[in-house]
């Protein structure tokens, strides 16, 4: 068959391109891309990976997930620190889970430490949950 031309006998196919496209595919796509576009950011966080370290001022309208280590100040609106992640520093968040550890001046809505988490530092939040075998030293403030 030519790229453009027509089938032949010989040719088995199941795909032609005079059959209708399914408007059903469109909608759902449409629908994925409008539920999607104000949260486009944090289903693309921005990673720090294990063996990384970055030391300095960060900012995210997102989602930020750290593996390796971050030392310095950082606001965003999702942070993630993995089993092997280590933060420093004053963090400024929405939401905050920590796998990993955390060591610093900690403002956030949402807090949950992980079971293997180590947590050392000023935390003021609105809300929290710490898994057992979660570990925190410092002051706590609920705001």
């Amino acid at each position: 068959m030519n790229m453009f031309g027509k089938k032949t006998d010989n040719e088995n196919s199941e795909f032609s391109s005079e059959e209708p496209v399914s408007n059903e595919v469109v909608e759902e796509n449409e629908n994925f891309e409008s539920a999607t576009q104000n949260t486009s950011v944090s289903l693309k966080p921005s990673i720090i990976s294990e063996g990384f370290e970055f030391t300095g001022d960060m900012k995210s309208g997102g989602s930020i997930t750290v593996d390796g280590t971050f030392k310095g100040n950082l606001t965003v609106q999702n942070l993630l620190i993995g089993t092997g992640g280590f933060v420093d520093g004053t963090v400024t968040a929405d939401s905050i889970n920590v796998k990993g550890n955390l060591s610093g001046t900690v403002s956030c809505r949402d807090l949950v430490i992980g079971g293997r988490a180590t947590v050392d530092g000023a935390l003021s939040y609105s809300s929290i949950t710490i898994q057992r075998g979660g570990t925190i030293k410092g002051d706590l403030k609920r705001k």
